[in-house]
């Protein structure tokens, strides 16, 4: 009886201590004077290429904002200030499904930039194999702070630990992605990594495919339980929100065909963009054929961008991820599992 009760006495303790240990720290994170829903930001939080001591936290929002930070951490918590860069090709356009454009050419009769603002920080001093609470912020114009939920991050694994992996690709808005990942959370719980194998959205270059489609099943809003799309069966209506998955995991994306955009333009819609590529050889010849006029100061930064308007281009993705060393290949090791990424892809379209 005397040693049950010593044991309940230490259990008891243990479990007091830790709140009083946790307790200051989620609440020093939390209390961030002004702040408003997180929802204000244009996604949550995600996570890329963690290291043996650090990650990559990355978020966009639709302002540029100020002080963009993370605040993480256990017993303290310590800030990594973000880095600001702004999307250069995201767009809306007559086909887009966004705010109150339900058909096409409701709002948008013609292509129209979009501005968005990605916040990257890298979180340093983390331990293996140890998880830490962490929220990030942003300053609007007005002094306004808006902050995400309470999310966890980590660095990368230990070798010979167990890990649950979701390999995954082609979710492009389709009716059973935010399903899908939903039953993910729901039968499988936490997710430690997702391997994306492309085909992420359909039309790049549409802000609103990643973001913010009013049908509900834009990409991150699937990933980030935060989607909102509903699947009726045999007369009955069930509204699916997708997963809350690559705030706490690493996302390792890779490029696929409906990565790729074909020749810009301003006034064709975005759909027919990207079935228009056109190849690098062919576009040099005629650029050669007509050089005099088309650049006469023979500006090789002109060159590089007729050349990329007038062929194909990924910018939209490699300006949302982080890729190593700025390519669209890599080799990671997660735990025990060596990641080879490839830049194989097909466009699969057939230029004319």
């Amino acid at each position: 009886m005397v040693k049950f009760s010593i044991s309940r006495f230490i259990l008891m303790a243990a479990i007091v201590i830790g709140v009083i240990v946790l307790v200051p720290t989620i609440k020093q994170i939390t209390q961030q004077r002004a702040m408003t829903s997180a929802y204000e930001l244009l996604t949550d939080p995600f996570l890329q290429f963690p290291t043996k001591d650090s990650v990559r936290v990355v978020w966009f929002t639709e302002f540029p904002g100020s002080r963009h930070t993370v605040t993480y951490g256990t017993s303290s918590y310590r800030k990594a200030t973000a880095t600001t860069t702004k999307l250069s090709r995201t767009r809306e356009d007559q086909k887009s499904r966004v705010g109150n454009q339900t058909e096409d050419a409701q709002l948008y009769q013609k292509p129209i930039m979009r501005d968005i603002w990605r916040h990257e920080a890298i979180v340093t001093g983390l331990t293996p194999g140890l998880a830490v609470p962490y929220q990030v912020t942003s300053v609007k114009e007005n002094g306004q702070f808006v902050s995400s939920k309470l999310f966890s991050l980590s660095a990368l694994p230990n070798p010979e630990t167990p890990q649950k992996i979701l390999l995954t690709s082609d979710h492009q808005l389709m009716p059973m992605t935010a399903a899908n990942l939903q039953k993910v959370v729901d039968t499988v719980g936490q997710i430690d990594g997702v391997f994306y194998v492309g085909d992420l959205v359909n039309i790049p270059d549409r802000a609103s495919e990643w973001f913010d489609d009013n049908r509900g099943g834009a990409f991150f809003p699937c990933l980030q339980g935060r989607a909102n799309y509903q699947l009726e069966k045999n007369g009955v209506k069930t509204t699916y929100h997708g997963g809350e998955i690559i705030q706490n995991a690493p996302i390792f994306p890779v490029v696929g065909n409906h990565e790729v955009m074909g020749r810009f333009s301003m006034e064709k819609d975005l759909n027919s963009q990207f079935g228009d590529p056109f190849p690098r050889a062919a576009a040099q010849a005629i650029y050669q054929q007509k050089a005099e006029h088309l650049n006469p100061d023979n500006d090789p930064n002109y060159y590089q961008a007729w050349l990329k308007n007038n062929t194909y281009n990924t910018d939209t993705y490699n300006e949302i991820f982080s890729l190593p060393n700025g390519k669209p290949y890599y080799a990671v090791t997660f735990g025990d599992v060596r990641l080879v990424v490839l830049y194989i892809t097909n466009i699969w379209r057939t230029y004319s």
